[in-house]
């Protein structure tokens, strides 16, 4: 059958569009360095592709969860650090203070000291992140700790404590929880329970510290000596409660790391469908490119012949 002029231009429009169509999608490609621009593009890599994008979201929301954790962690680190060497000196000054040869002056001088490093026990317990109180629990906008105005002729407790026993958990894989933060009555009161009373095996640090000021400005040794193995007990407390925290930030480190391990398997997984290899979309951009062109040249060449070319 003879190929009209009709059907010979129609054939050559028809290449045209589709090699034009093809030469903007791989001019698209080249620009945005994806291969997969619209679902049409390929349809049976957009379910892989979004399964990794919505991965890589969720392990970022993880990440910062758990770089939040951490820096939480860091900082009560520090202030527990802080009230460990407290501890450590107001030992020391105990020490120091049963010496027979000191008089009450000395101890006088001592109690002085001691009534410091008090204040910074008590600053320590109210310390503070991006203005929340970090050992209230869940009451981060309550001062922890405060003087108790009955003491000591109704309360024994030197100082109350305002918070709670709240426990606050950071989620750092998908159902796996953990606990965050540390209560200031566990910590400084020895009571974990929060019931009023000091746990077996546990001590009233702030009550231990303020018997030996009173008994340095009494200048009494033996007053001071009575409290010196409590205050061992409060500073293996202290350490004891490091050594958990620590523990924890090992933890949301491995995770942390874990989480980011899975961020870059779903990037992998989400660039072999979705980005382009730009070294094979140029080369294709070109030869397209010189095809289009052929087909461009043959176009004018056949649009320009006529019956009066054949007669």
């Amino acid at each position: 059958m003879r190929a009209t002029q009709t059907t010979t231009y129609r054939s050559l429009q028809a290449f045209l569009d589709r090699t034009s169509d093809q030469l903007q999608k791989l001019q698209l490609q080249a620009a945005t360095g994806k291969r997969l621009n619209r679902p049409s593009d390929d349809p049976t890599a957009i379910s892989p592709m979004l399964s990794a994008r919505t991965q890589i979201q969720t392990s970022n929301r993880y990440i910062e969860t758990i770089e939040s954790g951490l820096d939480r962690v860091d900082n009560m680190d520090g202030f527990l650090d802080s009230i460990e060497n407290t501890l450590v000196r107001i030992r020391e000054i105990s020490i120091a203070s049963v010496n027979g040869t000191l008089n009450a002056e000395d101890r006088l001088t001592y109690a002085d000291e001691v009534s410091q490093l008090r204040s910074h026990l008590i600053d320590a317990g109210n310390a503070q992140i991006d203005g929340k109180f970090i050992f209230a629990g869940f009451s981060e906008k309550t001062k922890p700790f405060t003087l108790n105005p009955d003491y000591p002729a109704i309360d024994p407790n030197p100082l109350d404590y305002n918070g709670d026993n709240g426990v606050i958990e950071f989620e750092i894989s998908p159902n796996e929880l953990i606990d965050i933060n540390l209560t200031g009555n566990a910590l400084m009161l020895g009571d974990a329970d929060n019931d009023g009373s000091t746990d077996p095996g546990m001590v009233d640090i702030f009550a231990v510290v303020t018997s030996i000021e009173e008994g340095l400005r009494a200048n009494d040794p033996n007053a001071v000596a009575a409290e010196m193995d409590k205050l061992e007990v409060g500073a293996n407390q202290i350490r004891r409660y490091r050594s958990l925290k620590g523990n924890l930030g090992r933890r949301l480190e491995v995770a942390r790391d874990h989480m980011e391990q899975i961020k870059i398997d779903m990037e992998e997984l989400r660039s072999r469908f979705e980005d382009a290899d730009i070294l094979e979309t140029i080369t294709s951009l070109q030869q397209q490119e010189n095809s289009f062109q052929a087909a461009l040249s043959v176009t004018g060449r056949v649009s320009e012949l006529s019956i009066l070319d054949y007669i």
